[in-house]
């Protein structure tokens, strides 16, 4: 059982939604009313597939989301004022989202949007957000699009799928030497995305080459056809860009066709459940792109402190999904931080433009730049990832930091 917290969540789905009265105040200093913001309070709305086929990653999200602003909370909030999130379960439907998205800012006056889930779902909310000039701050995705071309209001942070794809190719020819490589990506904006930036980057090798690529379909189960196709390639090295539970499925199916090239899977992969789902003896050959470097296994890292608090479980600590619900919330805290009591939208985008190379506990090397549509930098948020092999049933990096290189 959780323990009583000064946080307030308020989750909502498409069919049942709560109404929560958070009447606009006028903030201190200021002439016009701030929606979302009083005297002593922040309200802010989040979009997450709390249920359906992507809750395993939803519901954790949203837990770390929720632990880091408990600790806020407690600790008195940020200048004076606490932070109340609602969120909305969207179960993985853009079309909810959507519906979501537009009462939470139109009914509810949230202040700004923090942490949504999902490519297709964030993208369907995306323009409308910021045509509004409501901050939407962090989302769980990695479409190129939230940041290529920039937008004012949006601030994504987790690396997008053009940065990882250029890093995926540099790790394969520059780190292990491969010179075939083969891609296996999903058949979606994403994985399209992806796809793009690695035969892109690829022309900065004249000692490799891309020698296969295939799509699957977003809810495949049978990938014999993508691995007999690499196999028959004679490729050495495997870039993929699939998700739970397609992942497992497709290196259990590899394991069984005895591939031996190096199979890369993309950073949403970078989880316990991966390893612990299909057997640590099918690991060997796999790597993954990873963004959060912190030490699971250190019990005083204030972050576990705050979640096992949270969670109401002595040395609990959240998995790869939590940790970006958690990067999500404290992103959001500091920009609130840096924009003094007088809080505004625009104080908290100017406060987030502020950010160069900002870390905190787990948002690392966080880079925003005064927004500008001509500078496709000015919103990455993240430049740099690193990999990560299995060891003794664990992920652990074998990488350093790979900076992206502009092709």
């Amino acid at each position: 059982m959780r323990k009583s917290i000064a946080l307030i969540v308020t989750v909502v789905t498409a069919a049942v939604f709560v109404i929560a009265f958070a009447v606009p105040a006028f903030a201190a200093g200021q002439e016009e009313a701030v929606p979302g913001v009083t005297d002593d309070e922040i309200f802010i709305g989040s979009t997450q597939a709390l249920s359906g086929p992507v809750a395993s990653i939803g519901r954790p999200m949203a837990e770390g989301m929720q632990a880091v602003f408990a600790h806020v909370n407690n600790e008195g909030g940020v200048h004076g004022r606490k932070i109340r999130i609602e969120i909305a379960d969207d179960q993985f439907d853009p079309t909810s989202t959507t519906t979501l998205a537009r009462r939470l800012v139109e009914r509810d006056g949230v202040f700004a949007m923090v942490g949504s889930l999902g490519s297709p779902n964030v993208l369907a909310i995306m323009d409308y957000l910021n045509d509004n000039g409501v901050p939407f701050v962090y989302q769980g995705a990695g479409a190129t699009e939230l940041a290529v071309p920039p937008k004012e209001y949006v601030f994504p942070f987790q690396p997008n799928y053009l940065l990882e794809g250029n890093l995926m190719v540099q790790y394969m020819v520059e780190e292990l030497g491969h010179e075939r490589l083969g891609i296996v990506y999903r058949d979606a904006d994403d994985g399209q995305n992806a796809y793009d930036s690695m035969m892109e980057t690829i022309e900065l090798y004249d000692n490799a080459e891309i020698v296969e690529a295939v799509s699957v379909e977003t809810d495949a189960t049978d990938f014999s056809t993508a691995i007999g196709r690499m196999q028959a390639a004679d490729v050495d090295g495997i870039m993929t860009v699939v998700f739970a539970p397609q992942t497992q499925q497709l290196l259990e199916q590899a394991y069984e066709f005895g591939v031996d090239a190096t199979i890369l899977l993309s950073y949403a992969n970078a989880d316990q459940t991966i390893i612990d789902g299909v057997g640590a003896d099918i690991m060997d050959n796999v790597r993954t792109t990873a963004w959060v470097l912190a030490d699971f296994e250190d019990p005083e890292f204030e972050p576990w402190k705050w979640y096992a608090d949270y969670v109401g479980e002595d040395g609990a600590v959240p998995n790869a999904f939590g940790v970006a619900g958690m990067v999500a919330a404290e992103l959001f805290t500091e920009a609130v931080r840096r924009a003094g009591r007088d809080l505004t939208r625009e104080a908290l985008v100017d406060a987030l433009e502020s950010m160069d190379g900002w870390n905190g506990y787990l948002a690392l090397d966080v880079t925003y730049r005064a927004y500008d549509p001509t500078d496709n930098t000015s919103r990455l948020g993240k430049q740099s990832m690193y990999v990560m092999g299995v060891q003794d049933k664990q992920w652990y990096p074998v990488s350093d930091w790979i900076e992206y290189r502009e092709p």
